[in-house]
Protein backbone atom coordinates (compact mmCIF):
# COMPACT_ATOMS: atom_id res chain seq x y z
CA UNK A 1 0.00 0.00 0.00
CA UNK A 2 1.35 3.35 -1.09
CA UNK A 3 1.31 6.57 1.19
CA UNK A 4 -0.16 9.58 0.75
CA UNK A 5 1.77 12.16 0.30
CA UNK A 6 -0.69 14.74 1.92
CA UNK A 7 -0.78 12.63 4.81
CA UNK A 8 -0.97 14.51 8.52
CA UNK A 9 2.04 14.73 10.20
CA UNK A 10 1.85 11.65 13.14
CA UNK A 11 1.38 12.99 16.57
CA UNK A 12 5.44 12.07 16.98
CA UNK A 13 6.61 13.73 14.04
CA UNK A 14 4.61 17.42 15.32
CA UNK A 15 6.20 17.10 18.83
CA UNK A 16 9.38 16.65 16.97
CA UNK A 17 9.24 19.50 15.45
CA UNK A 18 8.06 21.87 18.13
CA UNK A 19 11.19 20.28 20.08
CA UNK A 20 13.14 21.69 17.42
CA UNK A 21 11.57 24.82 17.10
CA UNK A 22 12.62 25.56 21.13
CA UNK A 23 16.13 25.29 20.11
CA UNK A 24 16.29 28.19 17.35
CA UNK A 25 17.54 31.07 18.08
CA UNK A 26 14.53 33.97 19.68
CA UNK A 27 12.46 30.76 20.04
CA UNK A 28 10.54 31.47 23.25
CA UNK A 29 8.05 28.67 25.15
CA UNK A 30 4.80 29.81 27.04
CA UNK A 31 2.51 28.32 29.08
CA UNK A 32 -0.70 29.69 28.83
CA UNK A 33 -3.29 29.83 31.04
CA UNK A 34 -6.47 31.48 30.21
CA UNK A 35 -8.54 31.50 26.47
CA UNK A 36 -8.00 35.47 26.12
CA UNK A 37 -4.41 34.23 26.25
CA UNK A 38 -4.85 31.40 23.70
CA UNK A 39 -6.16 34.00 21.46
CA UNK A 40 -3.90 36.98 21.97
CA UNK A 41 -1.04 33.96 21.51
CA UNK A 42 -2.42 32.98 18.18
CA UNK A 43 -2.63 36.25 16.81
CA UNK A 44 0.56 37.21 17.82
CA UNK A 45 1.84 33.92 15.84
CA UNK A 46 0.15 35.79 12.71
CA UNK A 47 1.26 39.41 13.63
CA UNK A 48 4.99 37.96 13.54
CA UNK A 49 4.45 36.34 10.81
CA UNK A 50 3.46 39.42 8.88
CA UNK A 51 5.82 41.45 10.39
CA UNK A 52 8.66 39.07 8.48
CA UNK A 53 6.97 39.98 5.36
CA UNK A 54 6.30 43.76 6.29
CA UNK A 55 10.22 44.25 6.70
CA UNK A 56 10.86 42.51 3.09
CA UNK A 57 8.41 44.94 1.45
CA UNK A 58 9.19 48.15 3.26
CA UNK A 59 10.78 50.39 0.59
CA UNK A 60 9.98 48.46 -2.00
CA UNK A 61 8.65 49.21 -5.64
CA UNK A 62 4.78 47.74 -5.00
CA UNK A 63 5.50 47.65 -1.37
CA UNK A 64 5.29 49.48 1.80
CA UNK A 65 6.97 53.35 2.05
CA UNK A 66 8.80 54.20 4.71
CA UNK A 67 6.07 56.67 5.69
CA UNK A 68 3.38 54.20 6.44
CA UNK A 69 5.45 51.63 7.67
CA UNK A 70 6.46 54.14 10.44
CA UNK A 71 3.25 54.59 11.30
CA UNK A 72 2.20 50.96 10.69
CA UNK A 73 4.96 50.67 13.56
CA UNK A 74 3.85 53.51 16.06
CA UNK A 75 0.84 51.86 16.61
CA UNK A 76 1.74 49.15 16.74
CA UNK A 77 4.07 50.43 19.82
CA UNK A 78 1.14 52.39 21.22
CA UNK A 79 -0.92 49.07 21.01
CA UNK A 80 1.80 47.47 23.19
CA UNK A 81 1.74 50.23 25.61
CA UNK A 82 -1.61 50.09 25.98
CA UNK A 83 -1.44 46.11 26.88
CA UNK A 84 1.22 46.86 29.09
CA UNK A 85 -1.04 49.55 30.90
CA UNK A 86 -4.01 47.33 31.12
CA UNK A 87 -1.84 44.32 32.48
CA UNK A 88 -0.12 46.23 35.08
CA UNK A 89 -4.09 47.81 36.10
CA UNK A 90 -4.75 43.95 36.42
CA UNK A 91 -1.98 42.80 38.20
CA UNK A 92 -2.87 45.49 40.57
CA UNK A 93 -5.98 44.92 41.28
CA UNK A 94 -5.26 41.20 41.95
CA UNK A 95 -2.02 42.45 44.13
CA UNK A 96 0.26 40.47 41.39
CA UNK A 97 3.61 42.10 40.56
CA UNK A 98 3.96 43.63 37.28
CA UNK A 99 7.46 43.35 35.20
CA UNK A 100 7.37 46.68 32.83
CA UNK A 101 9.41 44.91 29.45
CA UNK A 102 12.40 47.00 29.48
CA UNK A 103 12.12 47.65 25.96
CA UNK A 104 8.82 50.00 27.09
CA UNK A 105 10.51 51.51 29.58
CA UNK A 106 13.42 52.35 27.44
CA UNK A 107 10.87 53.50 24.54
CA UNK A 108 9.47 55.37 27.35
CA UNK A 109 12.08 57.33 28.42
CA UNK A 110 11.26 60.12 30.81
CA UNK A 111 7.63 59.51 30.29
CA UNK A 112 7.89 56.41 32.48
CA UNK A 113 7.35 58.66 35.90
CA UNK A 114 4.16 60.05 34.40
CA UNK A 115 2.36 56.86 33.70
CA UNK A 116 0.64 54.49 36.41
CA UNK A 117 2.64 51.82 35.66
Amino acid sequence: MTEKTDARPSWQEIQEKKINMVKERGARVLKINSPLSSTMFNILRQFDMAYAHFKGRLGEMGGISHEEGEDLMVEGRDLVVAFSDYTAKLCRRVRFRYYVPREIEEHLGGEKEQRPL
